[in-house]
């Protein structure tokens, strides 16, 4: 049941999503200024510890963030992100079906610019939904689930959503790794 639960709702989120397509640019810079409220995302930005999804369509525009500094990126390799280093976005292209933004084969073959879990302060994590307790619905993969696991306790996870991803409950389980803190435009959870 959870698993169908989860596929209606993924399908329900990115209808929702299409509504806001227009609004994504404005309601991004919301959000970044309230993310420069944070002391943890401060610090970990300009000490370049910090982890961000490169966003795609529909989702919090996070390029803005990479501008003066270098970021730390996700990369999947054999269903696992390993968090690699970037100087700039020029260092990034498009990669598999869905054309995601991933470090070019030269950089992720650098072994200086991959980063070890305890090296990140923040991470930046996407999603389709949360709710007000930190569960957040995926693309069903499990790839920030299992990543956030393997995390010191003491790492800052933000989802980062527009206000119309924020739900009541979203459906969990075990296997389901909440964020600690959720940005949205209007407010903070």
């Amino acid at each position: 049941m959870l698993h169908s639960d989860k596929a209606n709702l993924r399908r329900e989120m990115r209808l929702s999503l299409e509504t806001i397509a227009d609004k994504v640019e404005s309601k991004s810079r919301l959000i970044h200024n309230r993310l420069m409220t944070i002391d943890a995302f401060r610090q970990a930005r300009q000490s370049e510890r910090l982890m961000s999804f490169v966003s795609m369509p529909l989702e919090v525009d996070t390029m803005p963030l990479f501008a003066g500094c270098s970021m730390i990126v996700p990369y999947c390799e054999m269903n696992e992100i390993v968090p690699i280093r970037i100087l700039s976005l020029s260092e990034l292209e498009p990669s598999g079906t869905m054309r995601i933004l991933e470090p070019t084969l030269s950089v992720r073959q650098d072994d200086s610019r991959q980063v070890l879990p305890e090296q990140i302060d923040v991470v930046l994590v996407p999603g389709l939904a949360f709710d007000p307790h930190g569960n957040r619905l995926g693309r069903g993969k499990g790839y920030y689930d299992r990543f956030l696991r393997r995390l010191p306790h003491n790492v800052v996870s933000i989802g980062l959503a527009f206000d119309e991803m924020i739900r009541d409950q979203i459906p969990h389980d075990e296997n389901d790794c909440p964020v600690k803190i959720i940005v949205t435009e209007s407010r903070m959870v």
